[in-house]
């Protein structure tokens, strides 16, 4: 299995204008109405091409609001680099930060981790979420997400304690 080093980048929200970042994210981040965001550009299956993590919190419609967050945690959404720039691979509604890249592979792409917490959840914990061929799972409270029994891999995304 080859090592694959994370490239990470994080922007907290929209208000970074002058912060450079990938057109086709900036795209996505502009045609969903993100305006609270964080983004991690990491390669993800293995081409030398970073794929994007967007954790998304709050859209213009929401206005100050977490309005894509619940009791569960907020969206997110992996995005993956093609020639016509990138498309959207998962759309994962019920996360947590930390999100996490961890060093196991499943259909030549790296595993990620997330935390699953609120929303009936009494005692947090972290789920690993397996790339299926075509996507992440879209829930990582049930099967095949798995609960892991540690803490792996490298963070991505952290934790935002203004969050619910």
């Amino acid at each position: 299995m080859a090592v694959i080093s994370p490239i990470v980048l994080v922007l907290l929200s929209a208000a970074s204008v002058n912060t450079p970042m990938a057109p086709g994210v900036a795209a996505f981040v502009k045609d969903h109405h993100l305006t609270r965001y964080s983004v991690a550009l990491v390669d993800l299956n293995g081409d030398n091409r970073p794929e994007a993590v967007v954790y998304a919190m709050s859209t213009s419609a929401g206005g100050q609001q977490s309005d894509l967050c619940g009791s569960g945690g907020c969206n997110l959404y992996v995005l993956s680099l093609t020639p016509a720039g990138y498309r959207q691979v998962s759309d994962i509604p019920i996360t947590r930060a930390p999100i996490r890249v961890l060093p196991t592979t499943t259909h030549r792409w790296r595993d990620l981790g997330v935390t699953v917490a609120g929303g009936g959840i009494i005692k947090g914990y972290e789920a690993r979420l397996r790339f299926d061929g075509r996507s992440y799972p879209t829930n990582p409270t049930v099967s095949p997400a798995l609960r892991l029994k540690t803490t792996v891999g490298k963070v991505l995304i952290a934790n935002d304690p203004s969050l619910p």
